[in-house]
């Protein structure tokens, strides 16, 4: 049995094993399809900094590891750790996470430039750091957000294979229309979760792609 490793915003927040007889997840099928183990970071507000972070803590072995990427504007969140995500914790603040927001956006932040440039470097060093330091690891990456007008994210990763387009346009699917009444799983829908498992599942059995491959999935209604 191979172990699957999670980092990531709400999109891949998880944290518990699949299913085994009834998985409902896309990550539960994937998980009952390739015999995998889930050990999941998923964590909902937080941005591609919390991800890259909390890998780089992560002190266990593993086989295969998914990223979710979100916003990269998100701030980053000194109480979202692994150790936090394990018992509970992340949700125990002084303040709330729009107080913190708003007061990054007063203080701290630039502009929307210069957050483009500093989140590009920081992604381009962990594309280095993975290609380095997990030759032999086998990485996915999926993309939240379209954060700009040109339809790409900062980064496409060299170590791993990507997958677009966005989470955001498989969460449009059958979403609610009162957006904070969405407490679907992951943000997908039943026959999503199904869609998206299957066409991963497909990506994960095809020896043909190399790093730096990009995978376009199929948004099936």
């Amino acid at each position: 049995m191979n172990k699957l490793v999670t980092f990531g915003d709400s999109f891949l927040a998880q944290r518990v094993y699949y299913k085994e007889l009834e998985p409902t997840s896309w990550i539960d099928m994937v998980c009952q399809k390739n015999n995998f183990t889930l050990d999941g970071y998923g964590d909902g507000g937080t941005g591609p900094y919390n991800a890259i972070f909390n890998f780089l803590n992560y002190r266990e072995d593993f086989d295969i590891c998914f990223f979710s990427w979100s916003h990269i504007s998100r701030v980053i969140y000194n109480n979202r750790r692994v150790i936090d995500i394990v018992k509970g914790k992340q949700k125990e603040m002084d303040i709330s996470g729009e107080e913190l927001t708003e007061l990054y956006h007063k203080y701290f932040f630039s502009t929307d430039e210069f957050e483009w440039v500093k989140a590009q470097a920081m992604l381009e060093w962990f594309d280095r750091y993975l290609q380095k330091i997990y030759k032999d690891r086998k990485f996915i990456h999926l993309y939240c957000f379209k954060i700009n007008d040109k339809d790409f994210y900062p980064h496409t990763f060299k170590h791993g294979i990507n997958v677009f387009p966005f989470l955001e346009d498989f969460a449009k699917i059958d979403e609610p229309k009162d957006i904070g009444d969405d407490y679907r799983k992951l943000h997908m829908s039943p026959k999503v979760h199904v869609s998206f498992a299957r066409q991963l599942n497909k990506v994960l059995d095809n020896n043909s792609l190399n790093d730096g491959d990009t995978v376009e999935f199929d948004i099936e209604h």
